[in-house]
């Protein structure tokens, strides 16, 4: 149970640490189906915008598919926390206004001309970077620069093949990093500071709020479908994920 500001809402032990970190600018969270890592992404946003007046940048490969993910969970999450009086959402055009000023937008990188002026952002928010091609990941890093207040980029994913560029960017890229990380380390330590980067892994397991019989849907895909089992259940990354 957390406590902020006179406000009570849940989340899952695993994410107590990450979401009041904000000392890194890279935050890489990896995992399984049904971890809760999205959900408590946008607790942690949230709390942050209502502390700070910022404005905060959700993107996702293509723009169409954010109404019905990001911006209905974080409408959720207001709600969850009980700060729902503090948040305007606006469906047309997609946003969120806080009434300290802060505020949240949405961008699809099918639309990379509106990418190109990212005024005034100093989180950005990539669900599902995998999708994401790499170059319009470098062009928000490129264009990420709030002349006033810390800059922070949050990945969310599940775990794809290793030939992916969110792969080879956060556990091989001795160019940008000069390390690379053993995923296997990852799994096994689940938080990790490398770095820029915070890496977070996460399996349905350290969703104390998901129904079981969830669960037991993803333990039978390891006997008719093991890839999508690793990658599902276990949360790691595959050949063939």
């Amino acid at each position: 149970m957390e406590k902020e500001n006179n406000i009570d809402f849940e989340i899952n032990d695993h994410f107590y640490d990450f979401i009041d970190d904000w000392n890194h600018k890279f935050y890489f969270l990896v995992g399984g189906y049904g971890s809760s890592k999205s959900y408590h992404i946008a607790v942690k946003v949230i709390k942050k915008l209502l502390k700070e007046k910022r404005k905060a940048l959700v993107v996702r490969e293509v723009y169409d598919t954010i109404r019905d993910s990001c911006f209905d969970l974080l409408e959720e999450v207001a709600n969850s926390m009980g700060v729902e009086d503090y948040l305007e959402f606006n469906t047309s055009p997609m946003r969120v206004k806080f009434k300290n000023g802060s505020k949240i937008i949405f961008k699809g990188m099918d639309k990379p001309a509106k990418l190109k002026s990212l005024n005034g952002v100093s989180i950005v928010w990539i669900e599902e970077c995998s999708e994401v091609k790499y170059e319009g990941f470098k062009e928000i890093t490129g264009r990420l620069r709030h002349p006033t207040l810390s800059n922070h980029i949050i990945l969310s994913t599940n775990p794809v093949s290793k030939s992916n560029w969110c792969y080879k960017y956060f556990f091989q890229n001795k160019k940008e990093h000069t390390f690379t990380l053993d995923d296997e380390e990852l799994y096994k330590k689940r938080i990790m500071v490398v770095g820029k980067t915070y890496y977070h892994h996460s399996t349905v397991d350290d969703n104390y709020f998901v129904p079981e019989d969830y669960i037991e849907q993803l333990d039978d895909l390891k006997t008719h479908d093991p890839d999508l089992w690793r990658v599902a259940r276990k949360g790691r990354f595959g050949t063939n994920g």
